[in-house]
Protein backbone atom coordinates (compact mmCIF):
# COMPACT_ATOMS: atom_id res chain seq x y z
CA UNK A 1 0.00 0.00 0.00
CA UNK A 2 2.88 2.34 0.89
CA UNK A 3 4.49 1.63 -2.47
CA UNK A 4 1.23 2.51 -4.27
CA UNK A 5 0.96 5.79 -2.36
CA UNK A 6 4.55 6.68 -3.26
CA UNK A 7 3.81 5.88 -6.88
CA UNK A 8 0.74 8.12 -6.84
CA UNK A 9 2.72 10.98 -5.27
CA UNK A 10 5.54 10.66 -7.83
CA UNK A 11 3.06 10.45 -10.70
CA UNK A 12 1.26 13.53 -9.43
CA UNK A 13 4.53 15.45 -9.22
CA UNK A 14 5.45 14.44 -12.76
CA UNK A 15 2.06 15.53 -14.05
CA UNK A 16 2.35 18.83 -12.19
CA UNK A 17 5.75 19.46 -13.76
CA UNK A 18 4.41 18.50 -17.15
CA UNK A 19 1.47 20.90 -16.97
CA UNK A 20 3.63 23.63 -15.48
CA UNK A 21 5.86 23.30 -18.51
CA UNK A 22 2.83 23.62 -20.79
CA UNK A 23 1.56 26.78 -19.13
CA UNK A 24 5.02 28.36 -19.35
CA UNK A 25 5.72 27.26 -22.90
CA UNK A 26 6.62 29.58 -25.76
CA UNK A 27 4.18 27.96 -28.18
CA UNK A 28 0.67 26.65 -27.77
CA UNK A 29 1.92 23.04 -27.87
CA UNK A 30 4.75 23.43 -25.35
CA UNK A 31 7.66 23.55 -27.80
CA UNK A 32 10.34 26.23 -28.01
CA UNK A 33 9.17 28.46 -30.84
CA UNK A 34 10.86 28.79 -34.21
CA UNK A 35 10.48 32.50 -34.86
CA UNK A 36 11.04 33.74 -38.40
CA UNK A 37 11.82 37.45 -38.57
CA UNK A 38 12.10 39.28 -41.89
CA UNK A 39 14.04 42.53 -42.25
CA UNK A 40 15.26 44.94 -44.91
CA UNK A 41 18.91 45.86 -45.57
CA UNK A 42 18.42 49.34 -44.17
CA UNK A 43 19.63 51.50 -41.32
CA UNK A 44 16.00 51.58 -40.22
CA UNK A 45 16.59 48.02 -39.02
CA UNK A 46 19.45 49.01 -36.73
CA UNK A 47 17.79 47.78 -33.50
CA UNK A 48 17.95 44.24 -34.88
CA UNK A 49 21.60 44.69 -35.89
CA UNK A 50 22.55 46.13 -32.50
CA UNK A 51 20.85 43.32 -30.59
CA UNK A 52 22.69 40.73 -32.71
CA UNK A 53 26.10 42.44 -32.54
CA UNK A 54 26.10 43.43 -28.86
CA UNK A 55 24.43 40.57 -26.96
CA UNK A 56 26.36 41.24 -23.74
CA UNK A 57 24.85 44.72 -23.45
CA UNK A 58 21.41 43.16 -23.16
CA UNK A 59 22.37 39.97 -21.32
CA UNK A 60 24.14 41.75 -18.49
CA UNK A 61 21.71 44.64 -18.10
CA UNK A 62 18.31 43.21 -19.00
CA UNK A 63 18.51 39.42 -19.12
CA UNK A 64 17.03 39.20 -22.64
CA UNK A 65 19.48 38.61 -25.46
CA UNK A 66 20.41 36.81 -28.65
CA UNK A 67 23.06 34.11 -28.87
CA UNK A 68 24.52 33.63 -32.32
CA UNK A 69 24.25 30.24 -34.01
CA UNK A 70 25.02 31.29 -37.60
CA UNK A 71 26.15 34.87 -38.19
CA UNK A 72 23.37 37.13 -39.51
CA UNK A 73 21.06 34.15 -39.96
CA UNK A 74 20.11 32.09 -36.92
CA UNK A 75 20.15 32.96 -33.22
CA UNK A 76 18.84 31.65 -29.94
CA UNK A 77 16.70 34.10 -27.98
CA UNK A 78 17.03 33.91 -24.21
CA UNK A 79 15.14 35.61 -21.42
CA UNK A 80 16.37 35.17 -17.85
CA UNK A 81 18.74 32.46 -19.17
CA UNK A 82 15.83 30.46 -20.55
CA UNK A 83 15.71 29.63 -24.25
CA UNK A 84 12.43 31.09 -25.51
CA UNK A 85 12.88 30.97 -29.30
CA UNK A 86 15.05 29.81 -32.14
CA UNK A 87 15.18 32.91 -34.33
CA UNK A 88 15.82 32.92 -38.06
CA UNK A 89 16.51 36.29 -39.68
CA UNK A 90 15.36 36.52 -43.29
CA UNK A 91 16.85 39.35 -45.35
CA UNK A 92 14.43 40.69 -47.95
CA UNK A 93 15.88 43.01 -50.58
CA UNK A 94 12.68 43.59 -52.57
CA UNK A 95 11.02 45.80 -49.95
CA UNK A 96 8.31 45.69 -47.31
CA UNK A 97 5.63 44.46 -49.71
CA UNK A 98 7.61 41.25 -50.14
CA UNK A 99 7.82 40.80 -46.39
CA UNK A 100 4.06 41.12 -46.12
CA UNK A 101 3.60 38.62 -48.95
CA UNK A 102 5.78 36.13 -47.09
CA UNK A 103 3.76 36.75 -43.94
CA UNK A 104 0.50 36.17 -45.79
CA UNK A 105 1.97 32.87 -47.01
CA UNK A 106 2.88 31.82 -43.46
CA UNK A 107 6.63 32.00 -44.12
CA UNK A 108 7.29 34.93 -41.76
CA UNK A 109 6.10 35.49 -38.17
CA UNK A 110 7.40 39.01 -37.59
CA UNK A 111 8.36 41.62 -40.16
CA UNK A 112 10.30 44.85 -39.78
CA UNK A 113 9.07 47.03 -42.62
CA UNK A 114 7.36 50.27 -43.54
CA UNK A 115 3.85 51.29 -42.53
CA UNK A 116 2.32 51.51 -46.06
CA UNK A 117 3.19 47.92 -47.07
CA UNK A 118 1.62 46.75 -43.82
CA UNK A 119 -1.45 48.94 -44.34
CA UNK A 120 -1.86 47.74 -47.93
CA UNK A 121 -1.46 44.09 -46.99
CA UNK A 122 -3.85 44.29 -44.03
CA UNK A 123 -6.33 46.09 -46.28
CA UNK A 124 -6.13 43.13 -48.65
CA UNK A 125 -6.94 40.69 -45.86
CA UNK A 126 -3.58 39.53 -44.47
CA UNK A 127 -4.15 38.30 -40.91
CA UNK A 128 -1.59 40.51 -39.21
CA UNK A 129 -1.30 43.64 -37.08
CA UNK A 130 1.21 46.39 -36.51
CA UNK A 131 2.38 45.58 -32.97
CA UNK A 132 5.25 47.94 -32.13
CA UNK A 133 7.08 51.02 -33.45
CA UNK A 134 10.68 50.95 -34.63
CA UNK A 135 11.73 54.37 -35.87
CA UNK A 136 10.66 57.68 -37.39
CA UNK A 137 11.69 59.72 -40.44
CA UNK A 138 14.98 58.51 -42.01
CA UNK A 139 14.43 59.18 -45.73
CA UNK A 140 15.47 61.95 -48.12
CA UNK A 141 15.00 63.33 -51.62
CA UNK A 142 18.36 63.13 -53.39
CA UNK A 143 19.02 65.14 -56.56
CA UNK A 144 21.73 64.29 -59.04
CA UNK A 145 24.90 66.24 -58.31
CA UNK A 146 25.11 68.09 -61.63
CA UNK A 147 21.64 69.63 -61.26
CA UNK A 148 22.07 73.21 -59.96
CA UNK A 149 19.83 73.05 -56.87
CA UNK A 150 20.57 72.74 -53.18
CA UNK A 151 17.13 72.87 -51.55
CA UNK A 152 13.66 71.42 -52.06
CA UNK A 153 12.26 74.82 -53.04
CA UNK A 154 14.96 75.21 -55.67
CA UNK A 155 14.23 71.70 -56.93
CA UNK A 156 10.52 72.54 -57.32
CA UNK A 157 11.43 75.66 -59.30
CA UNK A 158 13.79 73.56 -61.42
CA UNK A 159 11.03 71.03 -62.17
CA UNK A 160 8.64 73.76 -63.32
CA UNK A 161 11.29 75.47 -65.42
CA UNK A 162 12.16 72.18 -67.09
CA UNK A 163 8.49 71.60 -67.81
CA UNK A 164 8.25 74.99 -69.52
CA UNK A 165 11.14 73.88 -71.74
CA UNK A 166 9.37 70.64 -72.55
CA UNK A 167 11.63 68.50 -70.35
CA UNK A 168 10.14 65.98 -67.92
CA UNK A 169 12.02 65.44 -64.65
CA UNK A 170 12.36 61.80 -63.62
CA UNK A 171 12.19 60.84 -59.95
CA UNK A 172 12.80 57.28 -58.74
CA UNK A 173 11.13 55.67 -55.75
CA UNK A 174 11.67 52.24 -54.11
CA UNK A 175 8.23 50.67 -54.59
CA UNK A 176 4.58 51.67 -55.10
CA UNK A 177 3.78 50.35 -51.62
CA UNK A 178 6.63 52.18 -49.88
CA UNK A 179 6.24 55.16 -47.58
CA UNK A 180 8.68 57.00 -49.84
CA UNK A 181 6.24 56.64 -52.74
CA UNK A 182 3.37 57.94 -50.61
CA UNK A 183 5.40 60.92 -49.41
CA UNK A 184 6.79 62.04 -52.77
CA UNK A 185 3.33 62.00 -54.35
CA UNK A 186 1.91 63.92 -51.42
CA UNK A 187 4.75 66.47 -51.62
CA UNK A 188 4.36 66.99 -55.38
CA UNK A 189 0.61 67.43 -54.94
CA UNK A 190 1.26 70.10 -52.32
CA UNK A 191 3.55 71.95 -54.73
CA UNK A 192 1.05 71.65 -57.61
CA UNK A 193 3.59 69.64 -59.58
CA UNK A 194 1.89 67.20 -61.93
CA UNK A 195 3.24 63.67 -62.27
CA UNK A 196 2.68 60.44 -64.10
CA UNK A 197 3.93 56.87 -64.02
CA UNK A 198 3.22 56.34 -67.70
CA UNK A 199 6.41 56.81 -69.76
CA UNK A 200 4.29 57.74 -72.77
CA UNK A 201 2.60 60.61 -70.93
CA UNK A 202 4.76 63.63 -71.67
CA UNK A 203 2.32 66.26 -70.40
CA UNK A 204 3.12 65.81 -66.70
CA UNK A 205 6.04 67.71 -65.15
CA UNK A 206 7.45 64.63 -63.43
CA UNK A 207 7.64 60.96 -64.29
CA UNK A 208 7.74 58.73 -61.21
CA UNK A 209 9.76 55.57 -61.79
CA UNK A 210 9.58 52.38 -59.74
CA UNK A 211 13.17 51.34 -59.03
CA UNK A 212 11.99 48.04 -57.51
CA UNK A 213 14.13 48.60 -54.46
CA UNK A 214 17.10 50.90 -54.03
CA UNK A 215 19.97 48.87 -55.46
CA UNK A 216 19.75 50.40 -58.94
CA UNK A 217 19.43 54.02 -57.81
CA UNK A 218 23.17 54.90 -57.92
CA UNK A 219 23.51 53.54 -61.45
CA UNK A 220 20.32 55.20 -62.70
CA UNK A 221 21.42 58.56 -61.33
CA UNK A 222 24.98 58.19 -62.63
CA UNK A 223 23.74 57.36 -66.13
CA UNK A 224 21.31 60.32 -66.08
CA UNK A 225 18.31 58.00 -66.38
CA UNK A 226 17.02 59.60 -63.19
CA UNK A 227 17.23 63.19 -62.02
CA UNK A 228 16.38 62.45 -58.41
CA UNK A 229 15.27 59.72 -56.02
CA UNK A 230 13.46 59.47 -52.73
CA UNK A 231 15.18 56.81 -50.63
CA UNK A 232 15.58 55.48 -47.13
CA UNK A 233 18.87 55.56 -45.23
CA UNK A 234 21.68 54.82 -45.77
CA UNK A 235 21.18 55.25 -49.56
CA UNK A 236 20.99 59.08 -49.40
CA UNK A 237 24.32 59.27 -47.59
CA UNK A 238 25.90 56.66 -49.86
CA UNK A 239 24.92 58.77 -52.86
CA UNK A 240 26.36 61.88 -51.20
CA UNK A 241 29.65 60.28 -50.13
CA UNK A 242 30.13 58.78 -53.61
CA UNK A 243 29.54 62.16 -55.24
CA UNK A 244 26.51 60.99 -57.20
CA UNK A 245 23.81 63.02 -55.46
CA UNK A 246 22.89 65.49 -52.74
CA UNK A 247 20.02 65.47 -50.29
CA UNK A 248 17.82 68.53 -50.79
CA UNK A 249 15.26 67.67 -48.12
CA UNK A 250 14.77 65.04 -45.43
CA UNK A 251 11.42 63.33 -45.12
CA UNK A 252 10.25 65.04 -41.94
CA UNK A 253 10.41 68.40 -43.71
CA UNK A 254 8.49 67.39 -46.85
CA UNK A 255 5.29 69.23 -47.66
CA UNK A 256 2.47 69.51 -46.83
CA UNK A 257 3.96 71.47 -43.93
CA UNK A 258 3.92 69.56 -40.67
CA UNK A 259 2.32 66.40 -42.07
CA UNK A 260 5.49 64.32 -42.09
CA UNK A 261 7.25 65.76 -39.03
CA UNK A 262 8.41 62.81 -36.87
CA UNK A 263 6.46 60.51 -39.17
CA UNK A 264 6.58 56.80 -38.33
CA UNK A 265 8.36 54.83 -40.98
CA UNK A 266 9.25 51.26 -40.06
CA UNK A 267 7.26 49.15 -37.62
CA UNK A 268 7.07 45.60 -36.37
CA UNK A 269 4.25 43.62 -37.91
CA UNK A 270 3.28 40.22 -36.52
CA UNK A 271 0.97 37.61 -37.93
CA UNK A 272 -2.10 36.88 -35.84
CA UNK A 273 -1.05 33.24 -35.78
CA UNK A 274 2.37 34.09 -34.30
CA UNK A 275 0.87 36.31 -31.61
CA UNK A 276 -1.60 33.59 -30.66
CA UNK A 277 0.63 30.53 -30.83
CA UNK A 278 4.12 31.96 -30.15
CA UNK A 279 3.11 34.75 -27.84
CA UNK A 280 5.91 34.64 -25.26
CA UNK A 281 8.56 34.35 -27.97
CA UNK A 282 7.15 37.28 -29.94
CA UNK A 283 6.93 39.32 -26.75
CA UNK A 284 10.53 38.56 -25.73
CA UNK A 285 11.77 39.51 -29.19
CA UNK A 286 9.83 42.77 -29.22
CA UNK A 287 11.11 43.55 -25.73
CA UNK A 288 14.67 43.11 -26.95
CA UNK A 289 14.00 45.43 -29.89
CA UNK A 290 12.52 48.10 -27.62
CA UNK A 291 15.57 47.86 -25.37
CA UNK A 292 17.81 48.14 -28.44
CA UNK A 293 16.03 51.37 -29.37
CA UNK A 294 16.79 52.73 -25.92
CA UNK A 295 20.44 51.74 -26.20
CA UNK A 296 20.77 53.38 -29.64
CA UNK A 297 19.28 56.59 -28.30
CA UNK A 298 21.79 56.57 -25.45
CA UNK A 299 24.72 55.53 -27.66
CA UNK A 300 24.20 56.02 -31.43
CA UNK A 301 27.66 54.62 -32.10
CA UNK A 302 26.23 51.15 -31.48
CA UNK A 303 23.92 51.62 -34.47
CA UNK A 304 26.72 53.09 -36.59
CA UNK A 305 29.00 50.12 -36.00
CA UNK A 306 26.34 47.41 -36.18
CA UNK A 307 24.77 48.80 -39.36
CA UNK A 308 28.16 49.04 -41.06
CA UNK A 309 28.78 45.40 -40.16
CA UNK A 310 25.40 44.07 -41.30
CA UNK A 311 25.09 46.20 -44.44
CA UNK A 312 28.74 46.35 -45.50
CA UNK A 313 28.66 50.15 -45.62
CA UNK A 314 31.44 52.56 -44.71
CA UNK A 315 31.52 54.01 -41.22
CA UNK A 316 31.54 57.49 -42.78
CA UNK A 317 28.19 56.74 -44.42
CA UNK A 318 26.69 55.40 -41.21
CA UNK A 319 27.92 58.35 -39.17
CA UNK A 320 26.00 60.62 -41.54
CA UNK A 321 22.96 58.37 -41.77
CA UNK A 322 22.09 57.28 -38.22
CA UNK A 323 21.50 60.85 -36.88
CA UNK A 324 18.72 61.26 -39.48
CA UNK A 325 16.69 58.45 -37.92
CA UNK A 326 14.64 58.69 -34.74
CA UNK A 327 14.70 55.32 -32.99
CA UNK A 328 11.64 55.48 -30.81
CA UNK A 329 9.31 53.39 -28.70
CA UNK A 330 6.60 56.03 -28.76
CA UNK A 331 3.30 55.05 -30.39
CA UNK A 332 1.49 58.39 -30.19
CA UNK A 333 2.46 59.56 -33.66
CA UNK A 334 1.90 56.05 -35.03
CA UNK A 335 -1.67 55.97 -33.76
CA UNK A 336 -2.27 59.48 -35.06
CA UNK A 337 -0.84 58.97 -38.51
CA UNK A 338 -2.34 55.55 -39.26
CA UNK A 339 -5.64 57.06 -40.42
CA UNK A 340 -3.66 59.69 -42.36
CA UNK A 341 -1.77 56.98 -44.23
CA UNK A 342 -5.04 55.25 -45.03
CA UNK A 343 -6.53 58.54 -46.26
CA UNK A 344 -3.56 59.36 -48.50
CA UNK A 345 -3.34 55.82 -49.86
CA UNK A 346 -7.10 55.72 -50.40
CA UNK A 347 -6.92 58.98 -52.36
CA UNK A 348 -4.14 57.45 -54.43
CA UNK A 349 -6.33 54.43 -55.21
CA UNK A 350 -4.30 51.94 -53.18
CA UNK A 351 -7.06 50.95 -50.73
CA UNK A 352 -9.44 48.44 -52.30
CA UNK A 353 -10.19 46.12 -49.37
CA UNK A 354 -11.44 46.47 -45.80
CA UNK A 355 -9.91 49.93 -45.32
CA UNK A 356 -11.29 51.47 -48.51
CA UNK A 357 -13.43 54.51 -47.80
CA UNK A 358 -12.99 54.34 -44.02
CA UNK A 359 -12.67 57.68 -42.26
CA UNK A 360 -13.23 56.89 -38.58
CA UNK A 361 -9.81 56.90 -36.86
CA UNK A 362 -10.78 54.42 -34.14
CA UNK A 363 -12.16 51.96 -36.67
CA UNK A 364 -9.04 52.23 -38.83
CA UNK A 365 -6.68 51.82 -35.87
CA UNK A 366 -8.58 48.77 -34.63
CA UNK A 367 -7.94 47.10 -37.97
CA UNK A 368 -4.29 48.12 -38.19
CA UNK A 369 -2.94 47.84 -34.65
CA UNK A 370 -2.68 45.52 -31.68
CA UNK A 371 -0.52 47.08 -28.98
CA UNK A 372 -1.32 44.51 -26.28
CA UNK A 373 2.21 43.08 -26.18
CA UNK A 374 3.75 46.53 -26.57
CA UNK A 375 1.87 47.82 -23.53
CA UNK A 376 2.99 44.84 -21.45
CA UNK A 377 6.60 45.37 -22.54
CA UNK A 378 6.57 49.10 -21.72
CA UNK A 379 5.34 48.34 -18.20
CA UNK A 380 8.20 45.87 -17.74
CA UNK A 381 11.09 47.99 -19.07
CA UNK A 382 10.17 51.45 -17.81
Amino acid sequence: MLIIKKFVIIASLLLALLFAGCTDSTTSDGEVADLKVAYLPSDHDAPLFVAAEYPDVFKDEYGVYLQEVENKKTYELYENDKLVANVEFIKVIEGGAKIMTLMAQGQVDVGLNGVPPAVFSIDQGTNAKIVSPVMAEGSAVVVRNDIPVETWDEFVVYIKEQAESGVQVKIGHPLPTSIQYVMIKSALDAEEVTYTENPNDKDAMVQLINCKGQGTMPQLLSSNELDAVIAWEPTPEQLAVSGIGKSVIYSGELPPEGVWTNHPCCVFVASNDAVENKRESVKAFLKLMALANNEITANPKLAVNASAEWLGTDLEVEELSIPNIGFTNEIGSLEAIGPEFVKVMDEQGAMTGQLAGLEDAEEINAILYDFTLYNEIMEEIQ
